[in-house]
């Protein structure tokens, strides 16, 4: 505000003539903020990495101007010139901010777009109706369902989701109250229910249960580069449908246990690559 009350706003935010859209996204960043502030009043001993938020003020001031972005460089060829003429890339570049902070700026705008509120209810209330099953009992299909389908939808946001889910609210015409009741309640399914908190927060933590060569054992060894990403992404699939994905945290014993399962997953899902020995090279 003070910036834009002094005229220096295109100093720190150069756009030329387009200033009015600058009021826009002072009220995306309020409105951001507030909900911010009402869903730390409601959880106070939340944790939050204080750059994180930095990156959501960012991401929700600029809202307007990378939305405006979109619409004008739908009729450009190639993805460099509709860098080249976005205003939103024009002010990032003109910020000087480190690659890596326009990268998670960016995830967060483009990850507030991914969500679907009906969807998202809809998980939420399937996570209710579940509720009463052990939540040991992580082969459940429906469970396992759930877990799948919300890393699926989560994973392209990357570590920025929750940032890029609040954003969503922000800009939704839900009531403050509902946004921070629908905000506690999907960050309990996916964290306290499915478990998938620290996969998600952590793009890096995902770690396959079988190495190449344990996976070359178990199938035939001419797998081809395209097939063997298949493979990979089915033992993905698996690990997070069955909670075994924080490797660090299970003794030896239960990790052989479920290589076992993995492994006659894997034969029986790819059978054009399974060996008569398979079983035996366990």
């Amino acid at each position: 505000k003070l910036l834009m009350a002094t005229n220096l706003i295109d100093v720190v935010f150069p756009l030329g003539r387009q200033k009015d859209i600058y009021l826009s996204g002072l009220e995306h960043l309020s409105r951001t903020q507030s909900l911010v502030t009402r869903i730390f009043l409601a959880s106070p001993n939340s944790n939050w990495d204080i750059s994180k938020r930095r990156f959501l003020w960012y991401a929700a001031f600029f809202k307007p101007i990378y939305e405006m972005s979109s619409l004008s460089s739908t009729g450009s060829n190639s993805k460099r010139s509709r860098r080249q003429e976005s205003p939103f890339y024009q002010l990032l570049d003109a910020l000087k901010r480190p690659k890596a902070d326009m990268q998670s700026i960016e995830s967060i705008l483009k990850g507030a777009d991914a969500f679907d509120f009906d969807a998202i209810q809809s998980s939420i209330n399937s996570g209710a109706h579940l509720e009463d099953l052990s939540l040991q009992n992580s082969q459940s299909n429906e469970l396992s369902e759930l877990r799948w389908t919300l890393y699926s939808t989560l994973k392209p946001i990357g570590s920025m989701w929750k940032e890029a889910f609040i954003l969503a609210l922000a800009s939704s015409q839900k009531s403050l109250t509902e946004c921070v009741d629908l905000y506690n309640a999907f960050l309990s399914l996916i964290e306290d229910q499915l478990r998938l908190g620290t996969i998600l927060f952590d793009e890096n933590k995902f770690k396959p249960l079988l190495n190449g060569s344990q996976i070359q054992k178990a199938l035939l060894g001419e797998i081809d580069g395209k097939s063997f990403k298949r493979i990979v992404n089915a033992i993905e699939e698996w690990q997070i449908r069955n909670s075994c994905y924080d490797l660090d945290t299970i003794g030896s014993d239960e990790r052989n246990k479920m290589q076992v399962q993995l492994i006659d997953y894997l034969v029986a899902t790819f059978p054009e690559y399974a060996t008569s020995t398979s079983t035996a090279t366990r």
